[in-house]
């Protein structure tokens, strides 16, 4: 036996025993291979957990390790462990020098996207500007670093915001928006950092809801190029409350109200005429950085005593600014600095580059730039300037494959690469990405101005975009064995080289397959982000591209016309749930074309895809026997294609349409035999639902067991899914309330207790932004204050009981006979929703009888005996109950008492909780009544 099971090990709900060495969740054993035991095991022993190559050994006796294998492991742990519970698995962190697995509980909190980089200990002549800063922002809650490109700002405002992080216990959120093009993403971009989901005109506002009440410091890096979003997204979040403060770097005032600005000064030189020696001159930050940067091991630059006035000069001549030191102390050992100081006087009388208007210092950086690009070699230079296409860091490989052209050495690229970080013109990413590189965003903008100026930008994009697609793919492939959390941790840096990537393909020069395929790929990815409002429009943008092209492909028709990258994306807009628009009704007979493919491995993938498309269409339309059909077509094509997971996908669909076509006891059935495998991974390429299986089945499960007579049964399941969903994203969190708990508690007359829930649905909602959810929360809200009696202003319009939401509307008019539209009996008429129709028909019959004519009595009558007879066919003894007791009062005031009673008594019989819902309340005291 392994030392490392030596000894019983606590495991949150788990227990590791030694002997007989084991896993057991409380009294029921988990099932493990003895490796995957030694594995877990090793991994748990320490907080830190354990490398691949401590692990590898235990599952292999090859003496290199195996990535990819050890990974596959890993997964069956994972799978081990997800069967009992999603709250804990291991995580993989391979950005570490050795990659890394660690034992995480999901219910702890985990690190935003916007944690705080570490802290740098190479600070040089700062710190007199850091406690300034930290004093400042104490005081005025907003301060601006301000400082040309080059001087430290950033480094000056990390440092800062370590210092104050104590004073903020909601966190130091650090944002850069210098990877954005516009003002839309630079908002989207803090939003989506802060892991909320809103877009548009609704990102400030949940931004703003989101800081309300906290104590929390955000700190907006490079704001000088989209200053106007930059002030919007301050003054939002000062307007949160008075406890918020942010601390922003810029080469401009971001001119918002209450802005403090504190000009970074040049470092510190000494002043004209004053004589220093060599041991004086690092008590000079600007001296003192130069000879740190230019000593460097193997740089061969020794100073000496009488080369210090030629260095005052120089870093005189240089403004002070620190970039420009740096990047002229790396040319101090290969040079020296009398031949150094010439070259940069001669560069700086030039003057190349920006227009005279640019401020002083900055047309200095400029010019270094510049001089210190004619100074490096061919190779260097391409390098460098190819690096420009990078949004967001790279690391080492990346770097290489993006900047290699078809003869390049890719060993020479490494080494030139090696050397821009030398020279400081490739800096390294500070934080929790080791090994990962970028350029400063100064240095980038003039990188891509002699991209273009190669009339490179073309190949290069290419090369860049097919980099991404396959950093997209190996994401895809990871999702499998990775936690969510710890998947976005690693690819949510690809999300501005994807933006930036997609805006290539579709530019004159671009590649529209390839953006088709990045499309596809970058939508999982934004959609795991909550930035599907983005990624919806980039679809459709896709789609208009291709239409424009002559390529659209809802005009192919036949399937095999279709390429599959193409199919795919057909699938994509269908599975996006907004039916009813032009372009969804536009793909339907491609998509029908498509589901009828000959069935062939490949086919069957892509008949697969277009029925769930077709599925996910006919639902937004609210036509759940449509639905049906679909989901009895994707049934039997997962069967042919024989993969577990196809039949949990397609189990998932028939649980949910079964429930909604009111086939209550088969969608139980169906959904516990879901959740029973709910513990498996839906692959990216079958579109997975944001909504984890654990957490939608068990809100069909409280659904049905309502409408079948166990509320209390119902709304225990509700908590279930509810408690699920914490541990799965803020949408499951929406969709758990708003479909589960908040109909189950109006259903049974507990308004306290809806009142409550939709109180949780706001603060998830409009922090979040999920602008779909809220409206059903505030749909939900206007039934409460009507039931209370208070007056609502909407009211006075005359659409205000019109839902345009056909699945929305559904549920109102089980709440409020006002809600009662056409459009709804007319499709239960039809057949084409079947969960409501009880009601419907019960509402419609009291309706007719509140009416009072000989006619509409009869015809009431008919329709409460047809809600009747379909609720006892359903099974939803709660609308029975409902429908038995108006037509019992009915009969009682047409003295027609002692049928009322032996239609109601039996009903009541049945039932054996729920005796404190107002149904059964209601019930008890009318059947009293007619004793």
């Amino acid at each position: 036996m392994s030392e490392n099971l030596s000894g019983n090990l606590s495991l949150g709900p788990f227990v590791l025993t030694a002997a007989p060495p084991g896993l057991w969740f409380g009294t029921q054993a988990v099932e493990m291979a003895h490796a995957a035991l030694e594995l877990l095991a090793t991994i748990a022993r320490s907080a830190h957990g354990a490398t691949a190559a401590q692990l590898w050994p235990l599952v292999s006796g090859e003496p290199v390790v195996d990535e990819e294998q050890l990974g596959e492991w890993v997964g069956r742990v994972n799978t081990a462990l997800g069967r009992w519970t999603p709250a804990w698995y291991v995580a993989w962190f391979p950005d570490e020098e050795e990659p890394r697995f660690v034992l995480v509980d999901a219910t702890r909190r985990s690190t935003t996207m916007a944690a705080l980089p570490a802290p740098r200990t190479d600070i040089i002549g700062r710190d007199d500007a850091i406690q300034r800063v930290v004093s400042e922002l104490r005081a005025h809650r907003f301060v601006t670093v301000l400082a040309t490109g080059g001087m430290g700002k950033t480094t000056v405002a990390l440092a800062a915001a370590h210092l104050a992080a104590s004073e903020h216990p909601d966190g130091v959120h650090f944002i850069d928006l210098a990877p954005f093009v516009d003002a839309e993403l630079a908002v989207q971009g803090v939003v989506t950092a802060l892991g909320c989901a809103a877009s548009g005109v609704e990102a400030l506002a949940a931004l703003q809801r989101w800081a309300a009440g906290r104590r929390a410091l955000f700190v907006l890096d490079s704001c000088e190029h989209v200053i106007e979003a930059a002030a919007q997204v301050t003054e939002a979040l000062l307007g949160a409350g008075p406890a918020t403060a942010v601390l922003a770097t810029s080469r401009e005032p971001l001119r918002a109200a209450g802005e403090w600005l504190y000009r970074l000064a040049p470092m510190r030189l000494p002043r004209p005429g004053e004589a220093v020696s060599a041991s004086q001159a690092l008590d000079f930050p600007a001296l003192r950085l130069f000879i740190e940067r230019a000593g460097v091991p193997d740089a061969g630059f020794v100073l000496q005593d009488a080369e210090l006035p030629l260095l005052v000069a120089l870093c005189t001549r240089l403004d002070g600014i620190a970039l420009a030191i740096e990047i002229v102390a790396a040319r101090a050992g290969a040079l020296g600095l009398a031949a150094l100081a010439r070259q940069v006087e001669q560069r700086l009388l030039q003057l190349p580059g920006p227009p005279t208007a640019a401020p002083a210092r900055h047309t200095t950086l400029f010019a270094l730039l510049d001089w210190s690009y004619q100074l490096l070699s061919p190779g260097e230079q391409q390098v460098l300037r190819r690096l420009s296409v990078f949004r967001n860091g790279f690391t080492l490989d990346a770097a290489i494959e993006v900047t290699t052209g078809p003869a390049a050495d890719a060993t020479g690229v490494q080494e030139d690469l090696l050397d821009l970080v030398a020279k400081s013109l490739v800096a390294p990413v500070r934080g929790s990405e080791p090994g990962r590189l970028r350029l400063l965003d100064t240095t980038r903008a003039y990188a891509s101005a002699r991209l273009d100026e190669a009339r490179e930008r073309d190949a290069v994009s290419r090369r860049h975009a097919l980099w991404l697609a396959s950093a997209l793919t190996e994401a895809e492939r990871r999702w499998d064995g990775m936690s969510r959390a710890q998947w976005l941790l690693r690819y949510a840096p690809l999300i501005d080289d994807s933006r930036a990537a997609l805006d290539w393909a579709f530019t004159p020069g671009g590649d529209v397959e390839l953006g088709i395929e990045l499309t596809l790929s970058s939508f999982a990815l934004g959609r795991q982000m909550l930035l599907v409002d983005e990624f919806t429009r980039r679809v459709e943008q896709t789609m208009e591209a291709l239409v424009a092209r002559g390529m659209d492909p809802a005009a192919k028709g036949a399937g095999g016309a279709i390429s599959s990258p193409h199919m795919r994306l057909i699938f994509l807009v269908g599975c996006l749930g907004t039916g009813g628009s032009a372009r969804m009704q536009a793909l339907a007979p491609a998509l029908k074309s498509l589901s009828a493919m000959a069935p062939d491995a490949t086919s069957l993938l892509h008949r697969f895809g277009a029925c769930n498309s077709m599925w996910a269409l006919s639902v937004a339309e609210g036509d759940f026997r449509s639905g049906g059909e679909w989901a009895d077509r994707l049934t039997q094509t997962a069967e042919a294609i024989a993969d577990p997971v196809a039949h949990l996908v397609a189990g998932r669909i028939q649980a949910q349409n079964l429930h909604f076509m009111g086939r209550h006891v088969e969608a139980t059935e169906m959904a516990r035999r879901v959740l029973h495998e709910a513990w498996r991974t839906i692959p990216l390429a079958y579109n997975p639902s944001p909504v984890e299986l654990r957490v939608s089945m068990r809100v069909v499960l409280a659904r049905a067991l309502w409408m079948q007579g166990l509320p209390e049964r119902a709304a225990a399941m509700a908590l279930e899914a509810m408690d699920q969903a914490r541990t799965d994203s803020p949408l499951a969190q929406c969709q758990a309330i708003v479909m589960g708990s908040m109909p189950v508690a109006l259903w049974s007359g507990l308004d306290d207790t809806a009142r409550a829930l939709a109180a949780q649905v706001t603060d998830v909602e409009t922090i979040q932004g999920f602008g779909y959810w809220l409206r059903w929360g505030k749909r939900f809200g206007d039934v409460l204050s009507l039931r209370a009696g208070s007056p609502l202003p909407a009211m006075q319009d005359a659409g205000f009981f019109d839902e345009p939401d056909e699945v929305l509307a559904d549920h109102l008019a089980t709440l409020d006979e006002r809600w009662l539209s056409p459009s709804c009996i007319q499709r239960v008429e039809a057949g084409m929703v079947g969960w409501c129709a009880p009601e419907v028909l019960r509402r419609l019959g009291e309706r007719a009888l509140h009416e009072a004519m000989p006619a509409s009595l009869a015809r009431g009558e008919a329709l409460l005996q047809r809600s009747l007879a379909l609720a006892r066919r359903q099974g939803t003894a709660a609308w029975e109950l409902r429908t038995a007791s108006s037509l019992a009062s009915h009969w009682q005031a047409r003295d027609r008492a002692q049928e009322a009673r032996a239609l109601l008594e039996p009903v009541l019989a049945r039932f054996t909780e729920g005796f404190k819902t107002a149904d059964w309340r209601a019930a008890q005291g009318l059947l009293a009544a007619l004793q």
